[in-house]
This record gives C-alpha cells, sequence and structure tokens, in this order.
C-alpha cells in the first residue's frame, strides 16, 4: 500500500482552467554546464529552492561577490500550475487516493520520493513531495504561511544550546524582513482587529502574504463549535502565541492571485545581476575537498549537465540548500557522514559526522471525512456540477478569485488540555513516561527533546495537534455523487518518532532511504487519536454533518481510533532535523552560524538544521532561518 502525503482529489475546473498546460515547456537553463564550470565563484549554493534562493539573492546584493545556484530541476517561470492556489489542493493530507495535486506526484514538478515501508502502518509507504523545480517546494507546496508559539523558538536557542540570536526574538527580525504582509478580513466568530498583529509582520519583503478572497458556508459554524468546546479564536496568531483558531494567512500576491515564491520573489527580479548565475537541471554528485589541512577545505562542486560532468570552484564557500532529505544524501556521497555508512560503500571517508542524516522527524496526520447536510456549497461542487466548475474557471482567469484561489484559511492549533479528554490526558502523559522508561536517547539533542515534550505536555502551552477542515470529500471514503462533504485533518505537531535518511548507493539518481518511522510509539498514537475524537465532536457540534463517512461508526473504543490512526496515516512533508543545529557535542551536525562541523567551509541552509519540530507548517520558518543565514554569513566575512 502507498499512501500519498499532501494530495487531494483533484477538480474538474483545473482541467478546463490547465487544458492548455501540459504543452508548457521548461525554460533553457540560463547558463550552460561549460559556462558554468568556467567562471567559478566566491559562493555555491547547492539547491535554487527555499532557502537557497533566499541566501543567494542576499548574498549577491554585494556587487563584489559572486554567486553561483546549482539546481538539480527545472526552471519553470510564468508555469500556471505552480502559479494558481488551486493546483496544488486545499489540504495537508495523507491519503490512500489515487489522484492527487496537479504538482504533486508529477515527476515534472516533484521528486516523489517515498519512505520505507512502516512498520508501525503496517507496511504502509508513504510519498513524500519534494520540489523538482526552481523554488524547491515552496513552488508545489500548499502556501500556508504561519509561525509557531515564541516558546518553542526559545527551545532553539536555550535548552539546544544555540544561544540567543536563534531564539524567537532573534527570528522575529527575519520574519518580517522576508514578506509583504496585507491585514486580514475579519472573517470568524471572534475575530478582531489587531494592532499587534500588524505590529509583527513586515512591508516591504520579498514574499507576498495574504488571505483567502473564496470562503465556503461551513468555516463559521465549525469555528463556533470550536469556541463553544473551549478553543478560542485568537486574532494575533503569529506575535508569539501561536495557538487557537486563526485565518492564516497564505503565500499569494493580493494583486495577481498567484503564488508567491522563492522563484518569482528571490530569483527573477534579480536574475540579470552580473554577479548572479543560475544553472538548472544540474545535479551535483559531490562536494570537492582539500584534506590536507587540519580542517577539509571544500574547493568546488562536481556537477552533470547536460549528460556530461563538470566542476566548478568556490572561492569561498560552498553552502548546501538541497533540503533535509538531498543535503544529507550529498554530504554521504561527498565523504562526509557515519564512517561506517560510507566505508559499507567504498565512499573515502573525510568527516566521520555520525548524526548526518540522523535526527529526521515530520508532522504526521490523520484525517476524517464527513457528509454534509444539503445547502452548503463545497469545492465538491467543482468535481459534479459542470455549471460551477466553469464559472469557477472563468473567474480564477478573469479575476484571479473564487474556489480555484482557495487555499486553506482556517487553522487550529490546539494545546493538549484544549482537546483531550481527562482521561484521554493521564493515557498520553502514561505513554510519555513509559516511552522514557524504555528508550535510550540516540544523543544529547535528543534527549533534550524527549526532556521538552514532557514538559510541553505537561504545562499546556503549545499546540499538541494542528486541525484543518477542508471543504471537500472523496479523500478518506467514496465520495456519493451530487453531495458535499468536509475532511478533518488532525495534524501531530510534536511527534516523539525519530527516523533517518541515509544513501542506499553510490548512484547519485538513486533516491536515499527515508524513514520517519511513523507511529512506532504509543504517544503519536494516542495523541492523534485523542484529536481525532475532538475534532468529531466538533463537527457534529457545528450543525452542518448529515453523515459520518470516515469512519462511519458512530460508537468507537480508544483502540478502535487507534487503528483508524495507523490505517489513515500519512505526512505534511515538513520533514527536518537531519543535518541538525546544536553544539557537537549534543549530536548536533552545523554550529549555531550554520557550518558543518570539522569542515572549514561548508554551511547547510535549509530545514535540516532545524533541531526540533515545530508545531504548524514549516514554510515561513524556513525563510526566517535563510535570511538570517545570509546575515550570519555577511558578518562572518564583513559586507
Amino acid at each position: 500500500m502507498v499512501r500519498f502525503s499532501q494530495s487531494v482529489s483533484r477538480l474538474s475546473a483545473l482541467g478546463l482552467l490547465f487544458a492548455t498546460a501540459s504543452a508548457y515547456e521548461a525554460a533553457q537553463s540560463p547558463t550552460s554546464g561549460p559556462d558554468f564550470a568556467s567562471t567559478g565563484f566566491d559562493f555555491l549554493v547547492v539547491g535554487g529552492g527555499t532557502s537557497g534562493l533566499v541566501v543567494a539573492n542576499r548574498l549577491s546584493e554585494n556587487p563584489d561577490v559572486t554567486v553561483g545556484i546549482i539546481e538539480a530541476g527545472t526552471y519553470r517561470p510564468g508555469d500556471s500550475l505552480i502559479l494558481t492556489p488551486g493546483a496544488t489542493g486545499p489540504a495537508v493530507l495523507g491519503t490512500e487516493s489515487g489522484t492527487g495535486s496537479q504538482l504533486q506526484g508529477n515527476a515534472s514538478y516533484d521528486w516523489m520520493f517515498n519512505t520505507e515501508p512502516q512498520t508501525g502502518l503496517d507496511g504502509a509507504i508513504v510519498r513524500y513531495p519534494s520540489g523538482r523545480v526552481l523554488g524547491g517546494s515552496s513552488a508545489i507546496n500548499t502556501m500556508i504561511w504561519i509561525r509557531a508559539s515564541a516558546s518553542e523558538y526559545d527551545l532553539w536557542g536555550n535548552d539546544f544550546g544555540n544561544g540567543d540570536e536563534w531564539t524567537w526574538d532573534g527570528l522575529l527580525p527575519y520574519f518580517m524582513k522576508s514578506e509583504t504582509w496585507t491585514p486580514p478580513p475579519l472573517i470568524l466568530p471572534g475575530q478582531e482587529y489587531s494592532a499587534e498583529l500588524a505590529s509583527v509582520h513586515g512591508t516591504s519583503g520579498y514574499i507576498n502574504s495574504s488571505y483567502d478572497n473564496w470562503d465556503s458556508a461551513i468555516e463559521v459554524p465549525i469555528v463556533q463549535s470550536a469556541n463553544a468546546l473551549g478553543v478560542f479564536t485568537t486574532s494575533n496568531p503569529d506575535g508569539g502565541n501561536g495557538t487557537g483558531i486563526q485565518y492564516t494567512s497564505r503565500v499569494v500576491n493580493p494583486i495577481t492571485g498567484e503564488r508567491s515564491y522563492a522563484a518569482n520573489a528571490y530569483y527573477e527580479p534579480f536574475a540579470d545581476r552580473p554577479n548572479l548565475k543560475l544553472i538548472s537541471e544540474a545535479t551535483v554528485t559531490r562536494v570537492l575537498f582539500n584534506t590536507d589541512a587540519p580542517e577539509p577545505i571544500a574547493t568546488g562542486v562536481e556537477f552533470i549537465w547536460g549528460g556530461e560532468t563538470y566542476t566548478v570552484n568556490a572561492n569561498l564557500e560552498v553552502i548546501l540548500a538541497a533540503g533535509a532529505i538531498l543535503t544529507p544524501k550529498l554530504l554521504e556521497l561527498s565523504g562526509v557522514g557515519n564512517a561506517t555508512l560510507l566505508e559499507s560503500f567504498g565512499i573515502d571517508v573525510v568527516l566521520d559526522s555520525p548524526f548526518v542524516g540522523e535526527n529526521f522527524h515530520d508532522h504526521c496526520v490523520t484525517y476524517s471525512d464527513f457528509q454534509l447536510k444539503e445547502g452548503y456549497t463545497t469545492l465538491d461542487w467543482l468535481t459534479f456540477n459542470t455549471t460551477f466548475a466553469t464559472a469557477a474557471a472563468d473567474e480564477y482567469a478573469t479575476n484571479r478569485t473564487g474556489p480555484l484561489s482557495y487555499t486553506n484559511a482556517v487553522n487550529g492549533p490546539t494545546s493538549i488540555h484544549s482537546f483531550a479528554s481527562d482521561e484521554d490526558y493521564e493515557t498520553i502523559m502514561a505513554s510519555i513516561q513509559e516511552y522514557i522508561d524504555t528508550t535510550t536517547p540516540k544523543s544529547g539533542l535528543h534527549a533534550a527533546q524527549i526532556a521538552a515534550t514532557k514538559t510541553m505536555a505537561e504545562e499546556g502551552k503549545v499546540a499538541w495537534v494542528q486541525y484543518v477542515v477542508v471543504p471537500q470529500g472523496g479523500i478518506g471514503s467514496v465520495a456519493k455523487a451530487n453531495t458535499s462533504y468536509a475532511t478533518s485533518v488532525v495534524i501531530l505537531t510534536h511527534p516523539l518518532s525519530r527516523g533517518h535518511t541515509h544513501i542506499k548507493s553510490t548512484n547519485i539518481s538513486e533516491a536515499p532511504t527515508i524513514d520517519p518511522m511513523f507511529a512506532q510509539n504509543d504517544v503519536d498514537t494516542n495523541v492523534l487519536a485523542s484529536g481525532s475524537k475532538f475534532i468529531r465532536e466538533m463537527m457534529q457540534g457545528s450543525g452542518i454533518v448529515e453523515a459520518l463517512s470516515l469512519p462511519a461508526n458512530e460508537t468507537m473504543t480508544n483502540e478502535d481510533w487507534i487503528a483508524h490512526v495507523r490505517s489513515h496515516m500519512g505526512s505534511t512533508a515538513h520533514y527536518l532535523g537531519t543535518t541538525a543545529m546544536a553544539p557537537q557535542e549534543m549530536g548536533g551536525v552545523v554550529s549555531n552560524s550554520l557550518k558543518v562541523y570539522g569542515l572549514a567551509n561548508v554551511r547547510v541552509v535549509d530545514a535540516g538544521v532545524f533541531p526540533f519540530m515545530l508545531s504548524v507548517a514549516i514554510l515561513q520558518s524556513v525563510y526566517a532561518v535563510a535570511e538570517k543565514a545570509a546575515d550570519i554569513i555577511k558578518r562572518d566575512y564583513g559586507f
């Protein structure tokens, strides 16, 4: 069995809108392999994704500094599939549905990674989308623009030993620097104008953030039901308390109605800088090192372009920004990683760094479907009502508004005390203690993570699950024709599962092993079961539900809910931590300046450096970390 992540059944209206999209051809690489190789650069950025383009842009602001970007994917400027919000799908889901997003699951846009068979999921394989285009996953994700609570970022700096600059206060200026924010409409019950919200957002950054301009009729009654159950509406979710029902911003330009992402924000407006060069469809095979120095010095990289192999020099640094799966792969192929693993593949060991590829963790999800009463217009209508679908396609083509502009507007990061019954809370806390008693931490960082997780559960101040309700069905169960549905998503925000990603061979074309080790502890399954019970109560209390679709049983024991969780679990593809930022003695791979321990001039700037999971989608945090990384590099070189 293969389970999709971040996918939804697609809409016939997209077929109408994108009738000619299949004819789109990717742009040629702006630079050829021979020209790129012969140039040589001060900084080589490996990976033109979310973080790589940010760093390349900021470093090349200095005209005296040369920057080269090497991207393995295609360059697709003006691609309507990337730019149209509805092409991605409105949800962050894991599902057995065989029809997915126009982008995710499409090999022209997605690396289409798969996990190893998951023992905790009866051997199921979970699919992991990852952007195979310039802009990386910022080109194919669900565009949610959201921040975690301040205390979660404070853990990075304080509990995990990275210092004050990696706390909330140290990161807030970079959240703001990255964005041009548009204030939200007042839509939700309990939502009010907040001057505090405006004060923590930027007005001159390259990423445009805005709010949905189309809502179904289900959001308000669902929020009213959540409020009645004790989950409050927050009007300032971005100022340091990330819990509560919120009208969530998304990275869509409010003028054009199109996705704002790393390629069209950080690269395309600056592509004519003479000191900034991009090569696309170029695969880096290894980082090259001078090993005669006390610490190996990266001298450049080897890459394949057009079937030929080239080398290009880096005068100052190689910056790895290929993401939390591909950066560890490249390090290992370059001789940096667990020496025992590298030697088993006959790779010369440049540096024994045993925690490369470890500390893999991700938000896992489960979901339930509900058939709605008559009279509610949902995205299902795009599938069965040709008139509605045609009108939606016309509206988006003309005004950039309507159902095809929709992204998930309402999110509910919820603390454990708000969703868990007293009995469930006792069960969860008992399973945490059992986990502590029976688990040998893999490192000092892992031990600190476990301690932080227990403290967060006891205090109940940060979100432990995130709720999303999608106005669409057919995701986990078979939808009836001419019927409206809602799918509720429960995202586990602080899993205890820790997995890994490592090379399988020395073949650059072979995907690495990806094993998040989902559902291999009782804590994670108990939390998702409790969260699923709560969201059913919330949905049934909204007055919009006609019948249960998945699970369909009216009465379910805790064991029934756990079985449901295991059989309907997927990923949000928020994987991180595989080159963790922490002191070396704790098991960190990079320092708080993001330099790889033991290498003279290699940094990592992507989600792999996150030392610990956040309670929300990570896109905004990736941009903030990349903006901060650029300033750190500038500071180190005095420019």
